[in-house]
């Protein structure tokens, strides 16, 4: 589908232009910004459709839908011939196995970024990390961000790359509410679907770049997002826009003809009546963020980026560098197989076209009958003369040496990604332990590389994350309280399930710059809505955070993947049990945290504290009805081992 901005004028018989003009009609300084846009989209469009070495001479686009295949096990259409269609004609699941092999190790542990957070004076603030990790925490499960981590990994291991688009969006749409009558009112409420933070990978022929030789994703010249959406959700997140309302139409775009200084609109059957074509350039230098719908301005022809820190809010990483890094795109885990991926495809047909040739081999005949088909049927009866006679054709197949080569092959495949055993397939023979730690080591070595990549992903992200963070949660709404009196209202984060102390408590964040010291970042407390007159909640933590503070420390996200190809979880619990039966016994070690870390936190994490018992008071002396634990044993021993006070006495008198 060709891009709006370039559509070229239809023309009829008498050679003029057979499109209608449009109603949108922009001015002198819109007209400007839309050749502009066009003159880069130009640039980047050849970036996408030229062919590189790296490529193999293929285009990016060329590239991705052969590895997609591949990795869909797309077989293509036999041939027509009837004579040739007895030849096998299948797939192996090579490719597709390994890469989801990879993925599942990959993904066994969602890697989360990880926040360090400095102060005016370039030293760690820990409350303030501690803090913006809750966060960070709540905004990743809020955006579904486990699902597109595991999306992710395999877009990488398929594709030349892998974009995820970081943002926030504030969306109103109209509903009907009911009233207790039947009858209902319109109501503008918060869209929750499209609302709040939004993480979505984006697909590469979508988001074009400017420069294939810029690995920096945050030094491209720019960057265009182009996609065709349905109208539905284009009228939820435009609807009120002057330009959407009047001009915009599913079908129908706008285009701009130079030759003329004239804007047409055609319709595009390739929008089928009901979609739109959304257009969003990114120009970090030019300070540029502006939005295009079917070839409409939705905004100022001069809309600054959106975000304040001045970031595209894109992210890019891959499975591999093509080379040292100079080339944007990278070499993904499919076309890294490829040539042993057809080898392997290949060999097998070849090996069951044998096979076929070697239960039912080809026959010919000697004489003057002729012997059909249908001649050569179990049970079938054909009388011949006696100088007719039928004999099979000796092809000399020789099996044995495809099956050696497909192996072989698969071997080699098995170098270049990861070997059977980490795939979950039992090794023949059997193996020392010497051996099966360097295949655990060379495994961990290629997932390693791949780690490092996805960790790049994940901390680019994270980066972004923090800032839109800073930027959309310290900043409250303003609203009117009694009095006329106006007052900031910040949101209210709970977070259930966390860890304090050691246990498992709910945390409620709260920004707030008037219930905290002006000079002071946070406080805490345990009291519900700081009432301390009421009892504290054993398991809520009421953290209270001056909004503007917060927003004035240092930030930074680390990421430390480490992808253990073998241990795992009944692995590290089996660990765990052994280290508590040897520590257990020894009196250096402090008893109550062994049981807490070694077996309790296997099976109850977080609630380590319901199983230990606590520490008995001690019975004061002389208190009646609390005997001392152990009084009884006590006192019959001082019975059976000391001497009556008679016997004493007596003795003592004598």
């Amino acid at each position: 589908m060709s891009f709006n901005l370039i559509v070229e004028p239809k023309i009829n018989k008498k050679g003029n232009i057979a499109n209608s003009v449009a109603l949108y009609d922009p001015d002198e300084r819109e007209r400007k910004r839309l050749q502009d846009i066009r003159k880069e989209y130009q640039i980047a469009d050849t970036i996408h459709n030229q062919s590189y070495e790296e490529f193999n001479n293929r285009s990016l686009i060329e590239q991705q839908d052969k590895n997609q295949k591949s990795f869909n096990n797309f077989i293509s259409e036999g041939s027509n011939n009837p004579d040739e269609d007895w030849h096998a004609n299948t797939r192996r699941s090579v490719t597709r196995n390994k890469v989801i092999s990879i993925a599942a190790h990959i993904t066994s542990a969602i890697l989360e970024p990880k926040v360090f957070a400095q102060n005016e004076n370039d030293e760690e603030d820990d409350d303030a990390a501690d803090t913006m990790q809750d966060i960070m925490k709540w905004s990743l499960e809020q955006s579904d961000y486990s699902r597109k981590f595991v999306n992710a990994v395999i877009a990488a291991l398929v594709n030349p790359g892998v974009f995820i688009y970081e943002g926030f969006a504030d969306v109103k749409r109209k509903i009907k509410e009911i009233t207790s009558k039947g009858s209902w009112t319109d109501k503008e409420v918060q869209d929750e679907i499209f609302s709040g933070f939004q993480n979505l990978l984006v697909p590469l022929d979508e988001l074009y770049i400017g420069d294939v030789y810029e690995p920096d994703i945050q030094k491209q010249p720019f960057m265009i997002w182009r996609r065709i959406i349905d109208y539905t959700n284009a009228k939820i997140k435009y609807e009120g826009n002057e330009n959407f309302d009047k001009y915009v139409r599913p079908g129908l775009r706008v285009f701009y003809d130079e030759a003329n200084d004239t804007f047409y609109e055609s319709y595009d059957v390739n929008l089928e009546g009901r979609l739109v074509e959304e257009i969003i350039y990114y120009n970090r230098y030019a300070d540029l963020e502006i939005r295009l719908v079917n070839g409409v301005l939705m905004d100022d022809s001069d809309r600054p980026l959106q975000r304040k820190d001045k970031c595209y809010p894109f992210v890019f990483s891959g499975y591999e560098p093509y080379d040292e890094g100079r080339f944007f795109y990278r070499k993904s885990l499919v076309e890294k197989m490829e040539s042993d991926q057809d080898i392997i495809d290949r060999l097998y047909n070849m090996i069951l076209d044998g096979t076929f040739l070697s239960v039912m081999p080809p026959l010919i005949t000697f004489g003057e009958d002729e012997v059909s088909i249908d001649v050569i049927m179990p049970g079938r009866i054909t009388s011949m003369t006696a100088d007719n006679k039928l004999e099979p054709i000796n092809i000399g197949t020789n099996l044995n040496a495809g099956i050696t080569a497909l192996e072989k092959v698969e071997s080699s495949l098995s170098e270049s990604s990861q070997d059977p055993m980490h795939s979950g397939q039992a090794m023949r023979g059997s193996q020392t332990a010497f051996e099966i730690a360097r295949l655990e080591e060379n495994a961990r070595k290629m997932l390693g590389l791949f780690g490092k990549m996805i960790g790049f992903l994940v901390k680019d992200f994270g980066q972004l994350r923090l800032s839109t963070i800073v930027q959309h949660l310290t900043v409250g709404d303003a609203i009117q309280t009694q009095g006329s009196i106006n007052r900031l209202k910040f949101r209210k984060i709970l977070i259930p399930d966390s860890m304090a102390e050691g246990k498992k408590v709910t945390k409620r964040i709260e920004f707030d710059n008037e219930d905290v010291d002006e000079y002071e970042l946070l406080k805490r407390e345990e009291y519900p809505d700081g009432n301390k007159q009421k009892e504290p909640k054993e398991n809520l933590r009421i953290i209270k955070i001056n909004p503007k503070l917060f927003r004035q420390l240092k930030y930074l996200v680390k990421i430390e993947p480490d992808f253990e190809t073998m241990t795992s979880t009944n692995a590290k619990k089996a660990m765990n049990i052994e280290a508590y039966d040897r520590l257990i016994q020894n009196p250096m070690a402090e008893q109550e945290a062994v049981l807490r870390d070694f077996l309790l936190g296997n099976y109850k994490k977080g609630e380590e504290d319901k199983y230990i018992r606590k520490p008995q008071p001690m019975a004061q002396p002389g208190m009646q009805g609390m005997p001392q634990e152990g009084a009884e044993q006590s006192n019959l021993i001082k019975q059976l081992t000391q001497p009556k006070q008679t016997e004493v006495a007596s003795e003592m008198v004598s």
